[in-house]
């Protein structure tokens, strides 16, 4: 193999680890609404605290309505602590398209990084795709939303 290629190949890979490092929006899988369109069903996390309830950074919540694979979700995140870090509410789910269902995708709809606020709260979105397995975990991170540390999905 030659130099030449052995350097693409390189570079390939490189920018291939960088691109994948990025946070996962995955925007256009959802669809900025006005509020609740009232979906049958819901769920909520309720608050969820970083590190744990006893020793709290950040904490937030979510929720998700659905009818069938029609799904809404909504979030919150609040910074607790002025140490650097943010809070944030992060969800993953699957969605169908292409005749299949995707691995799971990541999206992050809420960064609080000022404790001053009383918390952040997302838009209402809906998916453009059936969507199934909604969950929701709390994080701390970057302001860009990329998460460092979560705890368990809820």
């Amino acid at each position: 193999m030659g130099v030449r290629k052995s350097v693409l190949i390189l570079a390939t890979g490189l920018v291939t680890l960088v691109w994948g490092a990025q946070p996962a929006q995955a925007s256009d899988d959802w669809t900025v609404i006005s509020g609740w369109s009232g979906l049958s069903n819901s769920r909520a996390t309720g608050w969820v605290s970083y590190p744990s309830p006893l020793s709290e950074d950040a904490d937030g919540w979510g929720r998700v309505d659905w009818s069938g694979t029609n799904v809404e979700v909504h979030a919150g995140a609040r910074d607790l602590v002025n140490d650097g870090w943010c809070a944030m509410t992060q969800i993953r789910y699957q969605i169908y398209a292409g005749g299949s269902w995707s691995n799971y995708k990541r999206r992050t709809p809420t960064v609080d990084c000022d404790i001053n606020d009383p918390q952040v709260i997302s838009k209402y979105y809906s998916a453009n795709y059936p969507t199934r397995y909604v969950h929701f975990r709390v994080c701390i991170g970057y302001r860009d939303g990329t998460p460092w540390d979560c705890t368990s999905w809820k």
